[in-house]
């Protein structure tokens, strides 16, 4: 472990990865509430609106392979954070079809972020990379502990698009390890 805390991409890593899964599980979990709250549809309609979505980060993780050409990967996903960034304020602010429809975007692009930050991460690590990979998938826990924190906003103001600041907030570190924070530094790199 102390040889990993020479690497401050790994750390970074782990700190994206969890702000993303935070993201990732916080969106999804609320989308259709955040649906029927703002089209009236019934839970039946909703689901389906999640379903789609879920199809939309299929089609992202795909397309990105194809980006990847031409994009350094980190980079790509330093871009689809900007733009889940600009689709969540959307969606906190414009309730509604055009908010819907902002929210159901950001699966396309958060469909790279999962595989890039953590092939990002363990990149160099050379004899530790096993250990750095299992903290990496540890810090998937922060699906569980952001998406509480969402309801809790979403109790307080009575309406589930303010608590989407906690994904809005959770892209600002993706983007900054998919710009800077991701840069592979430690003993390999000096």
């Amino acid at each position: 472990f102390k040889e990993l805390k020479k690497y401050p991409h790994w750390y970074k890593g782990i700190m994206a990865q969890f702000f993303y899964l935070g993201a990732q599980l916080g969106t999804w979990s609320y989308f259709i509430q955040y649906v029927k709250e703002n089209a009236g549809l019934s839970s039946k309609f909703a689901g389906a609106f999640l379903v789609g979505k879920l199809a939309a980060f299929m089609l992202g993780r795909f397309s990105s392979t194809i980006f990847m050409k031409y994009i350094r990967p980190a980079k790509l996903m330093g871009i689809y954070a900007c733009i889940n960034i600009c689709l969540v304020a959307v969606g906190i602010l414009f309730p509604g079809w055009i908010g819907i429809w902002a929210i159901f975007g950001t699966s396309f692009f958060m469909s790279v972020m999962y595989p890039t930050i953590f092939a990002s991460a363990v990149k160099g690590l050379g004899p530790n990379a096993k250990l750095g990979a299992s903290f990496l998938v540890m810090s998937l826990i922060g699906g569980a502990v952001l998406t509480p924190f969402m309801g809790l906003i979403a109790d307080k103001w009575n309406a589930i698009a303010p608590a989407m600041i906690i994904p809005l907030l959770s892209y600002v570190v993706i983007l900054y390890y998919g710009f800077v924070g991701s840069k592979p530094s430690g003993p390999l790199y000096n």
